[in-house]
């Protein structure tokens, strides 16, 4: 028998008998068993960042055995979620690739206690609600990763996995920590059965996710519109949003107050875009005076050439017209003719976030509406902006304070909806794309609140060791999971010591990288070696 079967039978058997009441158990099911690949991959391989495992595909389950316990301290079913994991080749470039997919494998409506009639629920969410198993024996979820990340200079230019539980993440590898936590996410709830290319219902009815969104251009929710209204919808850049209560409660503690600019002479800060060109733009670290941009063609106001009024321009934050030529390109006409700042107007209603990568702008960039372009140019030259915090608006929200859903202009199958805006500040763990600045091994930010929209129960109580309360919620409102994380940590830690005394050291080396880290208290450190000493 491979030590990989024996340490994952033998993690997952802790993670039965310890699982507090309510929570759910999440059984992890390997794909690859047998087959001497992917979960069940031999190759030795030296522990990091926590993560024991001392094969590739031992470290592989210890990982997502400790994504499994995370999600299950959140949250609450009395129903076993059987989660199947493999290992297979996906797409992938030198620039991109997928990293995983996963879902649910079945789907259900007008059983007792649904939460609205006529509506698919995935199996999980079904269990959870009528209290029992409505798939014996079968997979609720099914999760894969791509094998082809595995420094091979033609994937990700040479991009292996990092396996660590630490979110210490080292340059030129992928979290497959934080991988694990997004699909199993998905598996969980954060996936919706619409038709993306036409907009219809699968079977002819709505889910619970897409029953909580709403789009601003259209003016109607998902469940209101035609199937021709939800294709536009999904497809229309910043303008579908999250309605349900839950996420708009917690989203202002999450997500970064909004940069306006305030304007001289106006009694309402405008609001801007950020832009991906020059420093990041943060609070008093763009203001000057205003000085409209010429390149002497034709209007003159797109800065696609030379500036023509260099001297106006020198010293001070040049105003410029989208259209006729990339951002960078206006940006570096600005740069030459001395500007310290741009504002790119925008050319169609809305407010513009100007886009594109390019080293050589080193000054900042912002963008704003085209109403807010022409307040500008209708003051006196010279007007004194300075970019500022709105305490009403939220980076990645609406107006109204609802989270944006990621529906990009270019349809993208596995991206498109299913997914928080990439917007989002700070990054969330369920946008498309997984950040460097994530933290899934301590953090899931907003998700559980969205699993509540859908009609998840999460877990309202402190984590545990055995039943030994360690004092620290498993997660609190704002998403931060320390007490998920203890409990996952607790669960490796029994799985690899061989003694009491070493399982004591494991558990309160991680309390004190938490200590040193500022999430947790001294005192807490003390109720966590205590709790452990009482375990084995």
């Amino acid at each position: 028998m491979r030590t990989t079967k024996s340490v994952l039978a033998l993690a997952l058997a802790a993670a039965f008998a310890a699982t507090p009441a309510l929570a759910a158990e999440i059984v992890v099911v390997n794909l690859d068993a047998g087959t001497g690949a992917g979960l069940d991959d031999p190759t030795p391989r030296a522990p990091q960042g926590g993560n024991p495992g001392t094969t590739l595909g031992e470290q592989r389950q210890v990982a997502y055995a400790y994504a499994a316990r995370m999600w299950g301290a959140i949250m609450q079913s009395d129903v076993p979620i059987n989660v199947g994991a493999r290992f297979i080749p996906q797409a992938c470039t030198e620039t991109g690739a997928v990293l995983g997919s996963a879902g649910t494998t079945q789907i259900f409506r007008d059983f007792p206690g649904a939460t609205r009639p006529n509506t698919w629920h995935n199996v999980a969410l079904t269990e959870s609600i009528v209290g029992f198993d409505v798939n014996p024996g079968g997979l609720d979820i099914i999760s894969q990763f791509n094998s082809r990340i595995s420094g091979d200079p033609a994937c990700l230019g040479g991009a292996d996995w990092y396996y660590g539980l630490d979110g210490q993440t080292p340059a030129g590898t992928v979290n497959f920590l934080n991988v694990v936590m997004h699909e199993i996410g998905h598996g969980i709830g954060f996936q919706s059965f619409l038709s993306l290319g036409n907009g219809s219902y699968l079977g002819g009815f709505p889910d619970v996710y897409l029953s909580n969104a709403f789009n601003n251009t259209v003016g109607k929710s998902f469940l209101d519109m035609t199937a021709a209204e939800r294709a536009f919808a999904v497809r229309d850049a910043g303008g579908t949003v999250w309605t349900g209560p839950d996420v708009s409660a917690v989203a202002p503690g999450y997500l970064d107050a909004q940069l306006a600019l305030d304007v001289a002479g106006l009694a309402d800060p405008l609001p801007v875009g950020r832009s991906s060109l020059g420093p990041a733009v943060t609070d008093g670290t763009f203001s000057g005076t205003v000085a409209a941009a010429d390149d002497g063609e034709g209007a003159g106001t797109d800065a696609c050439t030379a500036l023509v009024n260099a001297a106006d321009v020198a010293g001070r934050i040049a105003l410029v017209d989208r259209g006729g030529c990339t951002f960078d390109t206006k940006a570096l006409n600005a740069q030459a003719a001395g500007a310290v700042g741009v504002l790119v107007a925008n050319n169609v209603p809305g407010v513009v976030e100007p886009g594109g990568v390019n080293p050589a702008v080193t000054i900042p960039v912002l963008g704003i509406s085209q109403d807010g372009g022409a307040q500008l140019r209708a003051l006196a030259p010279g007007v004194a902006v300075a970019a500022v915090l709105d305490p009403l608006r939220r980076v990645g929200a609406d107006d109204a304070g609802r989270v944006r859903l990621n529906t990009p202009a270019a349809l993208a199958p596995g991206s498109t909806f299913s997914h928080f805006d990439t917007a989002l500040n700070p990054n969330a763990l369920m946008e498309p794309s997984i950040t460097g600045t994530l933290r899934a091994d301590i953090d899931v930010d907003l998700t559980p609140a969205l699993f509540r929209d859908t009609g998840w129960k999460t877990q309202d109580r402190n984590a545990r060791l055995g039943e030994c309360d360690l004092g620290i919620p498993v997660v609190n409102p704002d998403g931060v999971a320390i007490g998920a994380s203890l409990e996952a940590r607790g669960l490796v830690c029994s799985a690899f010591a061989p003694n009491r005394g070493q399982y004591v050291s494991c558990v309160v080396g991680y309390a004190n990288d938490l200590a040193e880290a500022g999430l947790i208290e001294g005192r807490d450190k003390g109720r966590i070696a205590s709790c452990a000493a009482r375990q084995r």
